[in-house]
Parts: structure tokens; C-alpha cells; sequence
């Protein structure tokens, strides 16, 4: 009996080792999984739980995380490492050179965990809408999907938004957009991005549209509400439209701005701009144009609205400059 008792003591103990415990305030202990930490909130999901744990950082004297993490500062600062309390409203991170930073609870903005494991780096959601109307039959299908990898220098983003419409005695209207992102961290604020992007829209008769493009960012703020980001680069086009003899190439040249705000516990807003501007077809310019807003639900569902905007100011179809889209739908969000 006395080693089966040690065996299950050294086994709880080994089994809590590779669990996050924060001690909060009111004295009381909590050992799970670190969800995420913004805005002041900490998110904090346990076995005996239904629900996470939404915990103000304020509360808690001391944490600590089993892995590491992708940490934001004030001040438009990152670290990579290892999050320890050391007293209360004071963290050391340790990072993989053994270097020890000491920062105050108020200087971190967010952090997120990053596994060992790549399989366990990846985030993703999907969302689906769906309209019919009585008159004309009319019936219109929405999807939109998002894949994420968050490593230590290396962050990737692949999304996909897809919009089928049907109506009696009107023509189909059908629109794909899709990117891929990756971006190279080198140094705290600095960053090299390469993009490749794909839009097909019949408002605009266009068939498909092919953007690889490669650039440098700048994080310009990072604070607990807000974060901005600046990036500009070069692009290259190629165009296929529904007349071939419309079909071209060219050289761009873009300047994106990225804005993330995040005011309330279960809300958040994202929204970018990018103007391109040609360089071998001087005159023309496009800007597309997105914003998402998202309300967090219970067991990792959502609810998302979503505005895009795609401007040319030199169409293939006179007076069809503008398409754009309005979105909404309900989600579903999973963190490997």
C-alpha cells in the first residue's frame, strides 16, 4: 500500500508538472491550460470545469506556464520564453539563451503559448451562412475559413472566403478570395512578409487574379486595447478576365495598414487597408479594403460579421469599380 500510494503521489505530481497553475488572490489554486491572455483577461480552462475561467491579471499573485510563450509588450516589444511569477505584479522571462528579462504584469499585452509539438501550433476556424428568399428563388451561400501557425520567428495565415448566389432570371454571381501569409520575425518591431493572394468576382469579370507579393512590416503600437502594424512592398499581377483580350500583367507596389482593437472580453474587431498602386501601368490603383467583427459564444463557437471591399479604379467593365461584400455567420474556432 505504501508504493501504490507513492506511485499515484509521484503520478499526480508528474501529471500536474505539465499543467499551467496560477494562485489568485482569494488564495485559491487553479491547475489547467492556459487558453490565451488580452486585454488584462486571462483565460483559464480546467477538467472540472464546462466553462474556461475569465480572470482579471490583477487577481492573480503568481503563475506559471510549462510552455512557452510568444509574448507582446508595451512599447511595440516581443519575447519568446518562458513566463514565471516572482512576486506578485512582477514575471521574469527566460528565454532560449537563458537571458532572464524581469517586466511589470502591466507591461504584457498578450502572450501565447507555442507547443514543442508543431502539430499543436496550429489555430483555424470555419463559418458558414446561408440566405433563401421566396421571390425568384433567390439563395446565396457564404464560407469563410482561416488556418494559423504561430512558431517562434515564423507566423503564417491561410484564409479562404467563398460567396455563391442564385436567383431566377439573373445571372449567377460568384466571388472567391483567398491568401496566404507568412511572415519571418527578425527583430522585436521588424518584420519581412510574403503574401499570395487570389480573387475571382464576376461584378468585375474577372476571372482570377494572381498577387504574390514580398515586403517589410513595422509593428508601430502594441498596447492592452489596440495594435498597428505598417507594411509596404513590391507585387506582381496576373489578370484573367471573362473577354481574353482584356487579360494583363504588371508590377505593383503596396502600402498595408493593419489594425487590431480588442475593447471588451468577448469582442473583437480586425480591419487592414491596402493601397496598390501600378509602377509599369502608370494611372491605376486598386484598394481592397476588410473588417471583422467577432462575439465569442460558448465551446469555442462565434458570431462573425464581415465587410470587403475591392476598388480598380481602371475596371475591365466601365462603371463596375467597386465589389464588395457584407457577411454574417455563425463559427467554430479550434486551437490544436
Amino acid at each position: 500500500m505504501k508504493y501504490l500510494f507513492t506511485l499515484l503521489l509521484l503520478t499526480s505530481l508528474l501529471s500536474n508538472a505539465q499543467k499551467d497553475t496560477i494562485r489568485l488572490k482569494n488564495k485559491n489554486i487553479l491547475i489547467g491550460t492556459v487558453e490565451s491572455f488580452k486585454t488584462g483577461i486571462l483565460v483559464f480552462s480546467t477538467n472540472y470545469s464546462d466553462k474556461d475561467f475569465h480572470i482579471k491579471f490583477d487577481h492573480i499573485t503568481s503563475i506559471y506556464i510549462h510552455k512557452k510563450c510568444i509574448i507582446t509588450l508595451t512599447k511595440s516589444r516581443r519575447r519568446f520564453g518562458l513566463v514565471r511569477n516572482i512576486k506578485p505584479g512582477i514575471v521574469a522571462i527566460t528565454t532560449n539563451e537563458h537571458l532572464v528579462e524581469v517586466f511589470k504584469i502591466s507591461e504584457i499585452t498578450s502572450f501565447q503559448e507555442v507547443s514543442d509539438e508543431r502539430k499543436k501550433r496550429y489555430t483555424g476556424s470555419i463559418d458558414i451562412g446561408y440566405d433563401f428568399t421566396k421571390a425568384q428563388n433567390k439563395g446565396q451561400t457564404t464560407v469563410n475559413s482561416t488556418l494559423g501557425y504561430v512558431g517562434k520567428l515564423w507566423v503564417s495565415n491561410v484564409s479562404l472566403d467563398i460567396l455563391d448566389s442564385k436567383q431566377d432570371d439573373v445571372d449567377d454571381i460568384k466571388r472567391t478570395d483567398s491568401k496566404i501569409d507568412i511572415r519571418r520575425l527578425f527583430s522585436k518591431t521588424w518584420y519581412l512578409i510574403g503574401e499570395l493572394t487570389f480573387l475571382s468576382n464576376t461584378e468585375q469579370a474577372l476571372d482570377a487574379r494572381y498577387t504574390p507579393n514580398i515586403g517589410m512590416g513595422k509593428l508601430l503600437a502594441s498596447t492592452p486595447k489596440l495594435y498597428l502594424g505598417l507594411s509596404s512592398g513590391i507585387a506582381y499581377n496576373v489578370e484573367t478576365y471573362v473577354d481574353e483580350t482584356l487579360n494583363k500583367q504588371s508590377t505593383e507596389a503596396f502600402i498595408s495598414v493593419n489594425f487590431n482593437m480588442f475593447k471588451f472580453e468577448d469582442i473583437s474587431l480586425t480591419t487592414d487597408i491596402k493601397v496598390s498602386p501600378t509602377i509599369s501601368e502608370w494611372g491605376r490603383t486598386r484598394v481592397d479594403y476588410n473588417l471583422t467583427l467577432k462575439y465569442d459564444l460558448p465551446y469555442d463557437f462565434y458570431i462573425k460579421t464581415a465587410f470587403t471591399l475591392n476598388y480598380d479604379n481602371e475596371p475591365a467593365i466601365v462603371g463596375n469599380q467597386y465589389d464588395y461584400i457584407f457577411s454574417s455567420g455563425l463559427g467554430w474556432k479550434f486551437n490544436k
